[in-house]
């Protein structure tokens, strides 16, 4: 008897370093298979490259969805889609 697969949990998405954050994963841009759930995919995301996120980094980088921040995306309960796109950006200081 053939036994039934599940689909893959996860959906393939756009990601994006910026600047510092590429050391992580030695690319700019570049696609991953992440769960759809946007809270579970940055920490996906985070542990998959090992980035020491709870510490200096978590407070100087944000992350958006789809052009939004990541907070305000995971309020709306919406779940990530096929192609979106999450980038990490820290933030530059200046004076």
């Amino acid at each position: 008897m053939k036994q039934k697969t599940r689909p893959d949990p996860k959906i393939e998405v756009q990601i994006r370093f910026v600047s510092i954050m590429q050391r992580y994963s030695g690319e700019r841009d570049f696609k991953l298979k992440v769960p759809p759930d946007p809270a579970a995919a940055c920490d996906f995301i985070i542990q998959h490259y090992n980035i020491p996120w709870k510490d200096k980094l978590e407070k100087s980088t944000r992350i958006f969805i789809n052009k939004q921040l990541a907070q305000v995306f995971i309020k709306s309960g919406k779940n990530l889609q096929e192609g979106d796109s999450l980038v990490f950006i820290p933030i530059s200081g200046g004076g």
